[in-house]
């Protein structure tokens, strides 16, 4: 029962405290939100602190009002605990009531604790309850929930920091004199964004007044600058209050301090914007205007690689690229850095050097290659580029590589590194390998130079028999010299050039000047055309044709030498490739630099440069041989396909022969005329490989067939006999001379390790057994085992010319095209064509493509034919 009079006693005494403090949160509420809907910068000095103190007299008055409530007495807690229950009789308040008299008496002190009792069950249904404060009763009109449903809404809909409108209630300035007399502000992007500026404000304080009825907002890229410009505001000025997101409290940007001897009213402020942020523009307390701005951050620039990166012989390394950023690409680079040497096996330990030892001189830089962007400021670049890295001295060395990309904002984005092995040139001649590696050690660590010393004294120590100029002997003397007597970092530097000059000297005589001079004028070429100066533009021209003949010149000299017996083909290949393919090539690359086309004329820079090194490759010994070996193999292809045709030609003149036998009535093994199973078996499966096979022999062959089958028809019934008796002779006697043919041929492939002996061997025997049916006058088994050995032929061309394709393309790094030559077309006489990258007839083909089409639509003019052929020939027109 005490407990619960307790609990009765703080239930009552919140229930007439709640209906006071609902005065208290009803002046907050009003406060809030009148703080919420901005209207403290608004209010001058005077009224804004007679407001405030209305509110805090308010506050404090509610506050005592609320502390004066009394508390409950335990009388009150009862009957309140009593009024909640619902038992009748007040049990809690009888309960402590006392017997006064008669307490003696067993019958009077019976009856009383019997009434003790029965008060005790009826105490124990009494419950204490919720409070119930009533506040209906102080609030008839229920002002509370007006308020409320006013908040909420107004706390939604404020913007910017609500506890900087709540702190604005509390920061007082003095009045100003009067209204401003004009206030401008402005956003500026970037110039590098190509962005207008934004205007914030322009105008008088009308103007600005009128900004002050909602808050602006705007997106504006990183690092844009905020300008806010008043004239009239005297000695306060104008300045900024700037909000950031996530900071706890304003930045105050005061304006810019006046210039000496300025005694104008202009006052400046500007703000960098780096984070989204709400922005004030004030003059002392007073509000001019109210920004909020997003900004867009500038992405960094992506670049990757498009392709894997390949490699020349001349030491270039063509690399595809993609790279793209939201407001333009200034510049890209290739940049490397040596690969982290791998560990060495222990078991292998006693077979490394002995590691360096002693002070060394700084190592040189690594190699940044440039990449030219076609234009300056695209948003988009997919392109490749041909870098010449022969030359550097980490050529040939397995280094990491990646992409670098600046975008027009001086962002830096950079690709995923890979792992390569820089392409390096190749030296066939032994010195000039040498020095090369000499080179390399002299590069990679400066303490090498002692062995780098000995080496060059021991190469030129007896010079007679490989060292036939004069000028690499005193040259190389020279470098031995210098590296002896100096240690610095110039004098190695200088001997590592003159070193790779000489290097490719010895290697290519003449040509080497005359490859510098080439590379040179293209560099002029390409300075020029990025300048746009035409008078230049056609002196780098001149000067690039007359280093370009020399070039050609020096290089058929070099061939001439290396080939004394003269290979005429690849001459006259060179020849016309000089007079024809070039003249064009530069004759484009002229148009375009003198209209302006910088795309098109930096594009055909790139080809040329390519195209050198194509002719440097096709030009070398290797080459040649590999391109001999490559001919013979495609001459004996021609044959197998040659044997083919034949074949082919044979089998439809034995179908030819075994109709005018059955258009006859049959042959003497068949007096009936009906014709033996095993022929018209024969028959139906010689149709369904005529069908089948189709192509350029199975026009050859059907012309010759048809011929003999209108001959057959035409003649008598004698001459017929006498032609089916000599044509047997003569289909097997052709069939002999093809199989003794196709036996010659498959032991010459077998010596070059070509074709595929089985099918050829099968295609021998199907031979074999078509000249046994000849022999016995079966014509349909003949017809049936030349289809055969024909299918076997084309099996092991299709075969061969696969594998020469393959080996093509592993040794001329085409990525999966036909061999080429310097210009970049197909070359047949380097290996086969199989329709993969030939997109342009020849014209030889195309005047036999004419042909057989005129040929089949005569035939398909002929209604004598049999209904399946002329079905076949429309089906042929419809494919052409």
């Amino acid at each position: 029962m005490a407990r619960k009079v307790r609990l009765s006693t703080v239930a009552l005494f919140f229930e007439r405290l709640w209906p006071r403090l609902w005065l208290l949160i009803g002046v907050a509420l009003v406060f809030v939100m009148l703080s919420f809907l901005g209207i403290w910068p608004y209010l001058d000095p005077h009224p804004h602190k007679i407001l405030l103190v209305a509110f805090a007299a308010a506050a404090v008055a509610a506050v005592v009002y609320a502390v004066r409530v009394p508390w409950p007495t335990r009388e009150d807690a009862i009957r309140r605990i009593e009024r909640r229950s619902g038992v009748p009789h007040r049990p809690a308040t009888s309960y402590e009531d006392t017997l006064t008299s008669g307490a003696q008496n067993a019958t009077t002190s019976a009856i009383w604790q019997a009434h003790r009792e029965r008060l005790a069950r009826a105490i124990s249904r009494l419950r204490v309850g919720h409070p119930a404060p009533r506040t209906d009763r102080f609030d008839p009109w229920a002002v509370r929930g007006l308020l409320l449903v006013m908040f909420v809404p107004i706390a939604v809909l404020a913007t910017g920091s609500l506890s900087d409108r709540l702190a604005a209630a509390f920061r007082f300035g003095t009045a100003e004199s009067g209204p401003p007399a004009r206030v401008d502000a402005w956003v500026t992007p970037p110039p590098y964004t190509a962005l207008p500026p934004v205007l914030l404000a322009d105008g008088s304080q009308q103007n600005a007044d009128d900004a002050k009825d909602r808050i602006k907002f705007f997106e504006v890229p990183d690092r844009s600058l905020l300008t806010l410009r008043g004239v009239g505001f005297g000695a306060d000025g104008v300045a900024l209050e700037v909000l950031t997101d996530g900071a706890t409290a304003p930045v105050i940007v005061p304006p810019e301090k006046s210039k000496k001897g300025d005694t104008s009213s202009v006052s400046e402020t500007r703000y960098e914007i780096r984070k989204s942020a709400r922005v004030r523009a004030l003059s002392g307390t007073r509000e001019l205007g109210l920004w909020t701005f997003d900004v867009i951050p500038d992405a960094l620039p992506k670049i990757a690689l498009t392709k894997e990166i390949t490699g020349t012989p001349r030491g270039s390394m063509r690399v595809f690229y993609k790279a793209e950023d939201d407001y333009g690409l200034q510049s890209a680079e290739v940049k490397v850095r040596k690969a982290p040497p791998k560990p060495v096996d222990a078991t292998k330990s006693w077979a490394q050097p002995p590691p360096l030892t002693g002070p060394r001189l700084p190592l040189e830089r690594p190699p940044v290659l440039s990449l030219k962007i076609p234009r300056p400021g695209a948003k988009t670049v997919d392109t490749s580029a041909l870098l010449d890295i022969g030359e550097h001295p980490w050529a040939g060395q397995r280094v990491q590589l990646w992409l670098e990309a600046t975008d027009v904002g001086g962002q830096v984005g950079r690709s995923e590194p890979i792992e390569i092995v820089l392409p390096s040139r190749r030296f066939k001649n032994p010195l000039a390998r040498a020095l090369v590696e000499q080179r390399r050690y002299l590069a990679e660590d400066s303490r090498n130079r002692p062995k780098v010393v000995r080496a060059l004294d021991a190469l030129t120590m007896e010079p007679q028999g490989f060292i036939t100029d004069d000028g690499v002997y005193l040259g190389l003397r020279a470098i031995y010299h210098r590296l002896d007597r100096q240690e610095t970092r110039s004098a190695m530097n200088e001997s590592i050039a003159e070193l790779w000059q000489i290097a490719l000297k010895v290697e290519d005589g003449a040509l080497s000047q005359a490859e510098r001079a080439l590379k040179d004028a293209q560099d002029r070429l390409s300075d020029a055309i990025e300048k746009g100066d035409d008078k230049e533009i056609q002196d780098a021209m001149a000067d690039l044709k007359k280093r370009l003949n020399d070039y050609l010149n020096e290089m058929q000299k070099n061939a001439e030498k290396e080939n004394p017996s003269g290979d005429q083909q690849q001459g006259d290949q060179n020849q016309e490739l000089g007079q024809q393919d070039l003249d064009q090539m530069m004759k484009d690359l002229e148009k375009s630099a003198r209209e302006g086309s910088r795309d098109d004329a930096e594009k055909m820079l790139s080809e040329l440069r390519e195209l050198m090194d194509r002719l440097q490759a096709s030009n070398s010994p290797e080459a040649r041989a590999q391109q001999q070996r490559a001919q013979q193999m495609m001459k004996k292809l021609n044959e197998l396909s040659d044997l083919t045709g034949k074949q082919q030609q044979l089998m439809d003149d034995t179908y030819g022969q075994q109709r005018r036998q059955e258009g006859q009535g049959g042959s003497q093994d068949d007096p009936n005329g009906q014709g033996s199973p095993k022929t018209g078996k024969g028959k139906q499966g010689q149709q369904g490989q005529g069908r089948q096979q189709g192509g350029q022999g199975d026009m050859d062959a059907d012309q010759e067939g048809g011929g003999q089958q209108g001959q057959g028809q035409q003649g008598s019934q004698g001459n017929s006999a006498g032609r089916q008796q000599h044509g047997k002779g003569s289909l097997q006697d052709r069939q002999a001379q093809l199989r003794n043919e196709l036996d010659k041929l498959k032991k010459d492939l077998e010596e070059m390790g070509a074709g595929d002996p089985d099918k050829l061997g099968n295609a021998q025997d199907a031979m074999g057994r078509a000249e046994d049916a000849l022999k016995q006058n079966d014509l349909a088994e003949a017809a049936d085992q030349q289809g055969q050995a024909l299918e076997q032929m084309r099996q092991s061309a299709q075969q061969m010319a696969e594998q020469m394709q393959k080996n093509a393309q592993q040794r001329l790094g085409r990525g999966g095209n036909s061999p080429r030559d310097p210009m970049g077309r197909p070359q047949r006489a380097q290996g086969p064509d199989l329709g993969t990258s030939v997109k342009v007839p020849d014209a030889i083909d195309a005047q036999r493509a004419r042909e057989i089409l005129e040929e089949l639509r005569k035939r398909s003019g002929e209604s004598l034919r049999p209904q399946d052929e002329l079905e076949y020939i429309d089906r042929l027109l419809k494919r052409f």
